[in-house]
C-alpha cells in the first residue's frame, strides 16, 4: 500500500494529480483545507490537502491504459471455492493495510479516522452539547466491546451508544424515604424553577404517596415568592412556614417534627456572589442531615453550568434536579451535569403544570433523549 500527500490550489487539481499517479484504484483517505502564510504572515492563501493511497500493485494511469490491451489470465479451471477463498484473503489483507495506515496517521498526530457510523454518532453527541471529553469516554466504551464489523453497523452502534450513555448517567429512586431524607432542600441559581419544582414534589408526595408533607420557604428576597408558595400549599393542602433567619428555619423544622417530609425552598443565589452563597450556606448548616438537591436548568450553557456546579459544590449536595426539558432540544447538559458534579439525578421536569410535569430520572430515558432520532 502506497500513501502520498498532495497539496493543490483546488480539490479538482488535487484529484487530478491523484488519478494521474494512482489511476482509478486510488483511495482518498483524508482531505482538509490548509492556510499558507504569506509575506510577514500576511496575504496567505487557502489550499487543499489530500491524502491518498493505492495498492502496491497499482500502476499509474498511463501504464494501466497500455496494459489494458494485454490478455488477462483466465480463471477457467479454478474451482469456485478456491476463487472465493482468494477473494476473502485479499479483502482481509486490504483491511489490515487500512488499519496500519490509520494507526500510522494517528501516531503522526493526524485526526482519528472514524468509520462512518461512529463519526455520525460522535457528531450527533457534540450537536447535543455533550462535553467533548464525555463524548470521547462514550466512544471509548463502545469501541472496547465492538469488533471492526460492528463499528460499521449503524443499528448495533446506536444501541451500544445508548447503553453506554445510560451507564454513564447516575440516577436514584428518591421515593424511598429514610430518616435522613425527612428534610430536603432545593438550592440553585435564580430562574431555574425551584419553587414550581418544590410544589410538584409536595403534591406528589402528599397526594400520591400519602405522606405528611410540610413546606418552609426562606426565599424572602423575591417579590411574591412567599405568596406563590402559599398558594400552592393551600391547593395541595399542606402547611407552609416562612423563615427569615437560619434560627427561624431550625425552629420551623422542629415544629414539623411529626411530619414525614419537610421541603425547604431557598432563594435563588448567584454562584458568583460570595455573600449570597455564604448566606445560603448559613441556612443549610442549621439543619440536621438534610438532603440537598441542586436544581439546574437544561437550557443553561455548558460553561455556565460547570461554573454553577463548582461554586455550589461547597454545599453538601446529594442529588441533582434538571428542569425545563420542554424548553430545549439539546439534552447533553443532563449527562454533563452528572459527570462533572459526580452526583446522581433524582428528578427531571418538563413543564409548568403542577403536579404532572415532573418524573423520576431514569438513565435509559435520558439516554434516549440524548440520542434522539436515528443518527
Amino acid at each position: 500500500m502506497r500513501v502520498k500527500r498532495y497539496v493543490a490550489d483546488s480539490m479538482q487539481e488535487a484529484i487530478a494529480r491523484v488519478k494521474a499517479d494512482f489511476g482509478k484504484d486510488a483511495v482518498i483517505l483524508h482531505t482538509k483545507k490548509i492556510r499558507e502564510r504569506g509575506f510577514l504572515g500576511l496575504f496567505g492563501r487557502t489550499r487543499v490537502e489530500v491524502l491518498a493511497a493505492a495498492d502496491n500493485s497499482a500502476r499509474p494511469a498511463a501504464a494501466a491504459a497500455g496494459a489494458a490491451r494485454e490478455p488477462r489470465a483466465s480463471s477457467y479451471g479454478v474451482p469456485p471455492r478456491a476463487q472465493e477463498s482468494g477473494a476473502h484473503a485479499e479483502l482481509a489483507q486490504v483491511r489490515e493495510e487500512l488499519k496500519a495506515i490509520r494507526r500510522a496517521l494517528e501516531g503522526q498526530g493526524g485526526k482519528q479516522l472514524e468509520p462512518g457510523p461512529v463519526a455520525a454518532i460522535k457528531q450527533h453527541l457534540l450537536d447535543q452539547e455533550v462535553h467533548p471529553d464525555v463524548v470521547q469516554e462514550i466512544l471509548d466504551g463502545v469501541r472496547a466491546q465492538a469488533s471492526e464489523e460492528q463499528l460499521e453497523q449503524e443499528d448495533w452502534l446506536r444501541e451500544a451508544a445508548r447503553a453506554q450513555i445510560a451507564r454513564e448517567i447516575m440516577s436514584v429512586d428518591p421515593w424511598q424515604l429514610a430518616d435522613r431524607g425527612r428534610v430536603q432542600c432545593l438550592v440553585g441559581p435564580t430562574g431555574v424553577g425551584k419553587t414550581t419544582t418544590i410544589a410538584k414534589l409536595a403534591a406528589n408526595f402528599a397526594l400520591l404517596a400519602g405522606k405528611r408533607v410540610a413546606l418552609v420557604t426562606v426565599d424572602t428576597y423575591r417579590i411574591a415568592a412567599v405568596e406563590q408558595l402559599k398558594t400552592y400549599a393551600e391547593i395541595i393542602g399542606v402547611p407552609v412556614d416562612v423563615a427569615f433567619t437560619p434560627q427561624e428555619l431550625r425552629e420551623a423544622i422542629q415544629r414539623r417534627s411529626d411530619y414525614d417530609m419537610v421541603l425547604v425552598d431557598t432563594a435563588g443565589r448567584s454562584q458568583k456572589h460570595k455573600m449570597q452563597m455564604a448566606e445560603l450556606r448559613a441556612f443549610i448548616d442549621v439543619l440536621d442531615e438534610p438532603l440537598v438537591h441542586l436544581v439546574l436548568s437544561a437550557t443553561t450553557r455548558t460553561k455556565d453550568m460547570l461554573d454553577v456546579i463548582e461554586r455550589f459544590g461547597q454545599l453538601p449536595i446529594a442529588y441533582l434536579i434538571m428542569t425545563k426539558l420542554d424548553e430545549t432540544s439539546t439534552y447533553g447538559s443532563l449527562l454533563n451535569a452528572c459527570k462533572f458534579a459526580g452526583k446522581p439525578l433524582s428528578y427531571v421536569t418538563n413543564g409548568q403544570t403542577v403536579p404532572d410535569d415532573i418524573e423520576v430520572a431514569e438513565a435509559d430515558r435520558i439516554a434516549e433523549l440524548i440520542l434522539g432520532v436515528r443518527v
